[in-house]
Formats: structure tokens, sequence, C-alpha cells
């Protein structure tokens, strides 16, 4: 079995960091891309650009990571967004 050391962005790119820094280590704007099922409760959290996540339910899905906040959703009222930017957008 394969292992990797992943290290979430946020702690090498903090809140507060340039749009420059960010860059370089090819992250995008959004430090947080998560969002909070109305059905579950399940609080969900997309971790890089192609991390697709459902909730337990299967009712929201979350995807993108810091570049962009895909969501796929039952219903448009079953979900909350929670998504926090980069102060520096």
């Amino acid at each position: 079995m394969k292992t990797t050391n992943y290290i979430p962005y946020q702690e090498y790119c903090p809140i507060d960091c340039s749009v420059e820094y960010r860059r370089k280590y090819h992250v995008g704007d959004i430090f947080e891309n998560k969002a909070k099922c109305l059905s579950c409760g399940d609080v969900i959290m997309s971790k890089n650009r192609h991390d697709f996540i459902w909730c337990s339910c299967g009712k929201l899905g979350v995807d993108g990571g810091s570049h962009y906040a895909k969501r796929i959703f039952q219903s448009i009222d079953g979900w909350e967004e929670l998504s926090v930017a980069y102060e520096n957008v």
C-alpha cells in the first residue's frame, strides 16, 4: 500500500499571505472550500483542485479545493455555504 504525506496548503499559505506567494505554490483564492449539508449535518471540505467529496447522506458534494467552489446538491435550500476566501484576492 502506497502512502503519501499530505500537507494542507493552509499550513504553508496562511490566510494573510500574498497572491504572488500563493501562485508560487499553485494555490488559488479560496482558503477553505467547504459547505454544510442541512440534511445530515456534515461539514465537508474539498482539500485540492480535484478532491470531490460527498456528505454522508449523498445530498451535497463539494469540489475545487482552493481554485473553484463547485457544489452539487439535491435541493437549493438543503445546504449552507461556509467557504472562506483569502484576504488578498
